[in-house]
């Protein structure tokens, strides 16, 4: 006659599982992608960990600190480019690092447009970057004008453009330009075809960038530097 196998105790819940802020980063970061920086609540974020919500609040303050904690990450974990060389190919390099990490991570976009960020490992560039426009001749507050310039065009370029478009969607710009009236847009319709070379990827960033970067070298050259 088989035995009857003996009564288990019914299993207790362990405890509660450790977090970590980079969890909660992570979590953040998807719903970003996703939804935007406004679908980011304390409720939405606990729905996703499967916390209560008020776990939340062991580790961030609030929403506002857990985003800047994202950028802080991202900014901490780009790789800046030795310092070394010409200024002008440093400053390059420097902006083409930046540009590059921005369009590899959307999420630090959505959240560096709605306020700036003066964390520590933000800033990082920004030293970088002041120091190659000081070391090349410019005083410190044209350095820091200067800096503006070139972030805000590659933030700006990172923000309206991808790195590079595919094939079928130019063709579909393509079509649209060539579709205008032409004798309202006769300078687009005419150069239609060619024209969505310039409204993404690599060749217009840099055909932007060096424009900013000759004015800044004839700027130099002026004052005698």
């Amino acid at each position: 006659m088989p035995q009857t196998p003996p009564a288990t105790e019914p299993r207790r819940p362990g405890p509660p599982q450790l977090l970590s802020r980079d969890q909660f980063a992570d979590a953040a970061v998807a719903i970003i992608e996703r939804e935007g920086p406004d679908a980011v609540s304390i409720r939405r974020l606990a729905a996703e960990l499967r916390i209560g919500a008020m776990t939340f609040y062991g580790y961030f303050r609030d929403k506002d600190e857990l985003l800047d904690y994202v950028v802080e990450r991202a900014a901490r974990d780009l790789s800046l480019p030795a310092g070394e060389g010409p200024w002008r190919s440093r400053l390059q390099d420097l902006m083409e690092t930046i540009w590059i990490g921005l369009t590899e991570d959307r999420s630090i976009v959505s959240i560096r447009s709605r306020k700036p960020l003066l964390t520590p490992a933000s800033l990082l560039a920004t030293e970088a970057g002041m120091q190659i426009l000081t070391e090349a001749g410019f005083a410190t507050e044209e350095a820091a004008g200067a800096w503006r310039l070139l972030f805000t065009y590659v933030f700006g370029y990172a923000s309206f453009s991808s790195p590079e478009a595919a094939p079928e969607m130019k063709r579909e710009w393509a079509e649209q330009m060539g579709a205008l009236p032409a004798d309202e847009y006769p300078l687009i319709t005419a150069a239609a075809e060619g024209l969505p070379e310039w409204m993404t990827g690599r060749q217009p960033f840099d055909f932007g960038l060096g424009l900013i970067l000759d004015g800044l070298e004839l700027r130099l050259a002026r004052a005698g530097h």
